[in-house]
């Protein structure tokens, strides 16, 4: 069966082959793998996409350890139960959303372009802690390092100015990520990202306008409303984060001790109980013979099998 690859495809290879720096490679690499089509004629190819991306996240490893820095770049370890990366043009308000949302103390000012780096704040939810990413407004010359840190992010959240012509503006930000094959939508596969559309300063926005951009845009994204000034929907902000993330939290109890939640193991939606012993410690999924379960339904104690499906908030009692 022919690849059939698109002409994309090609302008992204190019870009490849002329970029220099190890970073910019990857970028484009994981670019080329998001625009090919999955089908039994591309499975080679992309095999040999993946090693490629594989072997350069090693030479960018080395490079670091080396000291090496391979020029002006810029790329944000994951911290927390995950990491939440904002996109949005110049004066949506992301630096006063990210430190409403974190303890963060980014710049804010009236003008645009504050923010020409990352910054980074930690938001408390709860037991657990998740990482938001305030990036450089996207305009078109947005360096390829700002679309890594899109690609690489566990979900998007795209911050609107309820004060300007969000629909608009809405276009220009999906048509610039689309572009580069990043689609925001519920799901997260391939190229699509997991994303939450976000009208800030919406108590001084057009009321009408803004009900009838949600009611279209919600068809394809979970649209929320959020004020800084007034702290109107932050708190329903995060909850739909935490949600978006498609993570449990899973708490561990020591034999003999009482049952205590905190501290809590950060999981994937429909995790296992052998899953959950791994990730404390890889021998547990060897020597483990039982679990007990302590829930918010039915479970007060009793064994499980070790395929048994978590949910958020289970109590788990090891037997090794």
């Amino acid at each position: 069966m022919p690849a059939n690859l698109p002409p994309q495809y090609f302008d992204v290879e190019k870009k490849y082959r002329e970029a220099r720096d190890l970073r910019e490679k990857l970028v484009y690499l994981q670019e080329m793998l998001a625009i090919i089509p999955k089908h039994k004629g591309t499975e080679k190819l992309q095999a040999d996409l993946k090693t490629r991306i594989s072997k350069t996240k090693d030479l960018i490893s080395k490079q670091k350890k080396s000291g090496g820095t391979g020029g002006a770049w810029y790329q944000v370890e994951k911290q927390g139960a995950g990491q939440i990366v904002m996109v949005g043009l110049p004066n949506s308000g992301r630096s006063s959303l990210l430190n409403t949302l974190t303890n963060a103390h980014a710049e804010v000012a009236l003008y645009p372009f504050t923010t020409n780096l990352p910054q980074v704040g930690m938001m408390e939810y709860e037991d657990i802690k998740i990482q938001i990413v305030d990036t450089p407004p996207l305009y078109e010359e947005s360096p390829p390092w700002l679309f890594g840190l899109y690609r690489n992010g566990d979900a998007l959240l795209i911050v609107l100015d309820a004060q300007s012509d969000v629909s608009k503006d809405y276009d220009t930000l999906m048509d610039a990520m689309n572009a580069r094959n990043i689609f925001a939508e519920d799901v997260d596969s391939g190229n699509k990202k997991r994303a939450i559309v976000v009208l800030n300063k919406s108590d001084s926005g057009d009321q009408d306008a803004l009900k009838s951009f949600a009611a279209k845009c919600g068809e394809d994204l979970q649209v929320v409303t959020v004020s800084t000034e007034s702290g109107e929907g932050i708190d329903g902000l995060r909850n739909l984060i935490f949600t978006t993330l498609r993570i449990i939290r899973v708490y561990t109890k020591k034999i003999g001790h009482p049952l205590e939640k905190r501290d809590p193991v950060v999981l994937k939606i429909g995790s296992t109980v052998i899953e959950a012993a791994e990730h404390i410690h890889k021998d547990f999924r060897k020597n483990l013979k039982f679990a007990r379960l302590w829930s918010d339904s039915n479970y007060q104690g009793q064994r499980v099998e070790k395929s048994h499906v978590l949910t958020d908030g289970d109590v788990l009692e090891f037997h090794a």
